[in-house]
């Protein structure tokens, strides 16, 4: 199988390298160009881009948004944005899954309301042991915290992630990279 054929477009050079040094490492895509325009007459599947890049250019392939801002609305009309990920909180895997599930023309928002989701390292913990099927009892012992402590962090995490119930919160986990 091909690599998928990627073009960034990034103002940040920092941020343009960072993501060049996660895609570089897998096998299945290939870096075609990274730069702070669009060069002329470069073939490419997938262009990962700033608003600001998404902004000034009209892109004729489908197009992934690394940003923590709301995206505006001209920059999903004027291109085929099909992800938007999170600029300051990307981790490289939920990179990989956005650049492979836009590729194969799926919708990738990992922004809930506008902005990322960031739980605190315990409600991480507590979030992965409920996807383990872990209950409020086994939680509480594993992680040396009273039951009352692990009830009040699962009302954080579904309050966070906006979840009604705990498997919908271990879904919207999962989707959104934190388990």
């Amino acid at each position: 199988m091909d690599p998928i054929s990627i073009g960034i477009v990034d103002d940040n050079e920092i941020f343009r390298r960072g993501l060049v040094a996660c895609l570089s490492a897998d096998q299945s895509v290939a870096v075609e160009f990274h730069a702070d325009h669009v060069p002329d007459g470069l073939p490419v599947a997938l262009i990962i881009a700033s608003p600001e890049a998404a902004m000034r250019a009209r892109f004729s392939v489908p197009v992934v948004v690394c940003t923590d801002a709301p995206l505006a609305d001209r920059i999903r009309e004027a291109n085929s944005v099909m992800g938007v990920l999170p600029r300051a909180a990307l981790k490289p895997e939920q990179l990989m899954a956005g650049v492979r599930a836009a590729a194969s023309g799926l919708q990738v928002n990992l922004l809930e309301n506008g902005h990322s989701t960031s739980l605190s390292a315990r409600n991480v913990e507590v979030l992965r042991l409920l996807a383990q099927g872990a209950v409020t009892r086994q939680i509480s012992d594993q992680l040396g915290y009273s039951e009352r402590t692990i009830k009040h962090a699962v009302s954080e995490i579904l309050e966070e992630l906006g979840a009604r119930s705990r498997a919908e919160a271990v879904a919207l986990g999962i989707r959104r990279g934190l388990i």
